[in-house]
């Protein structure tokens, strides 16, 4: 009999979270299980967003330098007020122009770090598919895997005779992707897939996310235009999704398929199994457990896979 539906300690008051330059904050520690690609993805985000935050600190910084210029310095050019800016040549343009240069680089610097995020998120739900394939023993045909991330997503949680969690988180994992598709590949219009999430789903969107979002407006057609708090909200929300199905995935994930698992990796080197070998075997893979997934082993989950991988 399959395990008991698992439950997402979702955050509801995400407003609470410290709004530091640290973008997206650990949702909280009520996370026990989990899955071991979690913590080195969390990581990833992590250093992604001190590099915004990096790029923040610089905008303030040229802003401030900026402001200490008056009206007089307005029809000069930038290799006169910048001479000694070996670029200032490349750019060449009055000071009073620069604001505009200046708007339309924020704009790429916020999709493109909107789009990463969503690169990493999405290489996360390959890898998961992947962990989840290998434990509980179910895949995905040829045409599933063709599919878009959060559909395979979907997929693999239904074969594994789970319910998915709420439809709004597979929602937001299309909007991000078709978002940062726009975003990339410059397109000049929303496609259907796209209007139907804005108009159909959008409102939906900002309520399930009224907690995490201030800025972010899930029913605006303007997505090529990017804000600064409103990208702020989107890695934010993208990180929470990856932690929130991080979460059930770890809940979901057969035990027994936990113990083969790490068995295959810590046992690769054939051994000649005894009782005190299986007694040392059993205490690392609940060791491993507990560290990698969140997950307490029984005897009888670790017995067979202790006893029969990499035996001699």
């Amino acid at each position: 009999m399959a395990a008991a539906q698992p439950t997402i300690s979702f955050p509801q008051n995400i407003k609470q979270l410290k709004p530091a330059l640290r973008i997206a904050a650990t949702v909280g520690s009520n996370i026990k299980m989990k899955t071991p690609i979690q913590k080195e993805y969390v990581r990833r985000l992590a250093n992604l967003n001190d590099q915004f935050c990096f790029f923040l600190f610089n905008r303030e910084e040229l802003n401030q330098k900026l402001s200490n210029y008056t009206d007089k310095a307005n029809p000069l050019y930038t290799t006169d007020l910048f001479s000694k800016n070996q670029y200032a040549p490349k750019i060449h343009v009055t000071f009073e122009k620069l604001p505009e240069f200046q708007e339309q680089n924020e704009t790429l610097n916020f999709g493109a770090y909107f789009s990463f995020t969503y690169e990493f998120f999405s290489s996360y739900i390959d890898d998961v598919i992947t962990i989840v394939e290998e434990i509980n023993g179910v895949s995905l045909t040829a045409s599933e895997q063709r599919k878009e991330p959060e559909k395979r997503l979907k997929k693999i949680i239904s074969k594994s005779g789970y319910t998915p969690p709420a439809q709004e988180i597979f929602d937001t994992i299309s909007y991000c992707r078709l978002r940062r598709n726009y975003f990339t590949h410059v397109l000049d219009s929303l496609n259907n897939k796209f209007q139907d999430i804005v108009n159909n789903k959008g409102a939906g969107l900002n309520a399930y996310w009224s907690g995490a979002r201030n800025s972010l407006d899930f029913t605006q057609t303007n997505v090529d235009q990017f804000e600064e708090n409103e990208t702020i909200e989107l890695l934010k929300i993208q990180r929470i999704l990856l932690e929130t199905i991080d979460q059930f995935i770890g809940g979901i994930l057969n035990k027994v398929g936990i113990a083969e698992y790490l068995s295959n990796q810590a046992f690769s080197k054939p051994t000649r199994i005894n009782e005190d070998v299986v007694k040392k075997r059993k205490t690392k893979i609940a060791s491993l457990s507990k560290n990698h997934f969140g997950v307490a082993l029984t005897d009888a989950d670790m017995n067979n896979a202790v006893r029969t991988i990499g035996k001699k």
